[in-house]
């Protein structure tokens, strides 16, 4: 694979190999299933639901379980988030096998990673970013959704900065090139899916490098190590 320029301050990144816990926090609520204990009782489409609600202690926003979004993962920080089924297809596991109780999961094989670019946002500097999960249907924007880096209310340090990263979309301008008008709209953000990752934890969930063969040569020589 040949290596494509980036603009000065992007690099290329890839998920590395680590372990996660994921749960299952969301189920449909009928006869037969009752609301447990630690869930809370939510309808969509008419439909009940019992969902989980929680804090990122490390990307400062609240969040809450949906039937898109149904599973949590417990990072290497001890930070959760909510992700979709199709999120998953980056771990190592059948979903059939995810239930309300923590498993240990690992990502899978690093070389079947997609790339994607990274940009250090160093501390003292702010970055606001809308993921998609922060867009409803309609287009409207939830507030507690938005991503800030180096924000000053993190209970974590930042460890130098931390990186804004997205999907690299050949032929077109890099998620950061964008003006903010445009990174700040619901097709930005599902085209590139950004988010923010915080630099006390991107070398353990990343690797990235100026180039892909760096990155690569990397892998091939760490090719058994999970990191933690």
């Amino acid at each position: 694979m040949r290596n494509i320029y980036l603009p000065p301050g992007f690099e290329w990144c890839r998920k590395a190999k680590y372990e996660v816990q994921v749960e299952l926090a969301c189920y449909q609520l009928n006869e037969k299933t009752k609301l447990l204990k630690g869930f809370e009782e939510k309808e969509f489409n008419d439909k009940k639901y019992a969902v989980k609600s929680g804090f990122n202690i490390l990307e400062q926003n609240h969040w809450t379980t949906s039937p898109e979004r149904p599973y949590i993962i417990t990072g290497t920080m001890g930070e959760r988030w909510p992700v979709k089924p199709s999120n998953m297809s980056a771990y190592d596991v059948n979903t059939k096998e995810i239930g309300i109780e923590p498993i240990t999961i690992s990502t899978k094989d690093p070389s079947n990673q997609e790339f994607m670019i990274a940009v250090h946002i160093p501390e003292g500097q702010t970055a606001r970013i809308l993921p998609s999960w922060a867009f409803s249907d309609d287009g409207k924007i939830d507030e507690t959704q938005v991503m800030v880096a180096n924000s000053i209310d993190s209970k974590v340090p930042h460890n130098g900065g931390d990186y804004v990263v997205a999907k690299h979309i050949p032929g077109q301008k890099e998620y950061w090139e964008l003006p903010q008008e445009i990174r700040d709209t619901k097709e930005a953000a599902k085209l590139y899916s950004p988010r923010i990752i915080n630099g006390s934890i991107m070398q353990t969930t990343y690797d990235h490098a100026q180039t892909i063969e760096e990155i690569l040569e990397k892998y091939e020589n760490n090719k058994l190590i999970i990191k933690k």
